[in-house]
């Protein structure tokens, strides 16, 4: 595999942000509609977390993510427990739905900050030490603020 370059990982980051960032307005402005509009509505965000997802993973595979398998697991029970309730939410659930789009945005959450984190490993002179460890510069020794 070709080493990424700085400008390479950070188009990759920027353009996965944004992604996720759209994706995130969609969802908080399905959330808002009422239940008839969320019904009808909830199939096409379950697609385009589908397809949010799909390009994050086509990324984190051209970087070599070290936890790509993990992730396309989640990815694939996520998708699958969307895909599964589809059919209840359009019939009218739409408790449901708007409980299951809850869930699908945290852990959405959780894993653009994994993304980002992979980003930040495949750049060239991250500052990786042992164990995946990031250290800042001039921040070894010094304690993390709560």
């Amino acid at each position: 595999m070709v080493p990424l370059s700085s400008s390479t990982s950070h188009t990759a980051a920027a353009a996965l942000r944004h992604a996720r960032k759209l994706l995130f307005v969609r969802i908080h402005q399905l959330h808002a509609e009422p239940d008839a509009a969320f019904c009808a509505a909830f199939q096409a965000v379950v697609a385009a977390i589908e397809a949010d997802l799909a390009h994050e993973e086509r990324v984190m595979e051209a970087l070599a993510f070290d936890g790509l398998h993990e992730r396309l697991a989640q990815n694939a029970l996520l998708l699958a427990s969307l895909h599964r309730i589809v059919m209840q939410v359009e019939g009218g659930d739409a408790a449901l739905g708007r409980w299951a789009l809850d869930a699908a945005a945290d852990l959405l959450s959780l894993h653009r900050l994994t993304a980002d984190l992979a980003l930040v490993l495949a750049r060239p002179g991250n500052g990786v030490v042992k164990h995946g460890h990031l250290l800042r510069a001039g921040m070894v020794g010094r304690k993390r603020r709560p």
